[in-house]
């Protein structure tokens, strides 16, 4: 017997399914370079109708927000419902409240079965950025393991997760050690998405720690790439 969707995946499809736009989705694909096909609703919309179907039909508890964030990535006939799913955490007044460590193994998969710029980006700067801030102790090592592994995208998840925390939680000895193990790791010196990725993290420390930055660009400047020192160095050059 086929199970039930939970209330919110049945409300969330039929308005996706309703604003659906041909003509836009065949390009989003394309720009992507995605496998799932997309409905065609611009980014603002969907966020429009991914917090409407939260205040209809919110999750009861994070057990219930983890089940139906699964259901809805695992078994996403769109790209969009994968943005929801990654979404659903940040909405509402009570999806907020109900994040806690019990959604780390999700988000962890996520990134991992994710596995491109616009998926990894939004989960590491919100749900995985929330989960540092709410349990630092905990997940200080998670990212340093993440930093230290097999897997890119956990990689650049770890760099950039600190690019939305709140200032007193900002941990800079963590931001480059999250940094160090990609410049040293020929596996991944050369892959665009982690030279890129230590630019932004580096770029957004730039901003409240300047020298700092360009001392870290000075020591390193033989293992950075040109496109991470660009990167990096990008808005204290503006203000100069």
């Amino acid at each position: 017997m086929a199970r039930e969707d939970p209330p919110l995946i049945v409300d969330l499809r039929a308005r996706f399914a309703a604003h659906a736009d041909a003509a836009l989705a065949a390009p989003m694909q394309a720009y992507m370079k995605s496998v799932l096909p997309f409905y065609g609703i611009p980014a603002p919309l969907r966020r429009r109708l991914t917090a409407e179907s939260v205040r209809a039909c919110p999750c009861a508890d994070t057990a219930a927000l983890a089940q139906t964030m699964q259901r809805l990535w695992r078994e996403a006939n769109f790209r969009e419902e994968r943005y929801a799913a990654i979404e659903l955490p940040r909405l509402g007044r009570v999806h907020p409240k109900l994040v806690n460590l019990a959604l780390l193994p999700l988000a962890e998969r996520m990134v991992v079965e994710g596995a491109w710029w616009d998926l990894v980006d939004d989960l590491s700067g919100n749900l995985v950025a929330r989960l540092l801030e709410r349990h630092p102790r905990e997940m200080k090592p998670v990212l340093r393991r993440w930093a230290r592994g097999d897997e890119l995208w956990l990689r650049r998840a770890a760099m950039l997760v600190q690019r939305s925390v709140a200032p007193e939680v900002f941990d800079a000895v963590l931001l480059y050690d999250t940094i160090l193990p990609s410049i040293g790791d020929g596996r991944f010196a050369d892959e665009f998405f982690i030279r890129k990725g230590i630019g932004w993290a580096l770029r957004e420390r730039s901003y409240a720690a300047p020298e700092e930055v360009q001392a870290f660009c000075r020591e390193y400047a033989s293992q950075l790439a040109p496109l991470t020192r660009r990167e990096a160095l990008k808005a204290i050059e503006r203000r100069r």
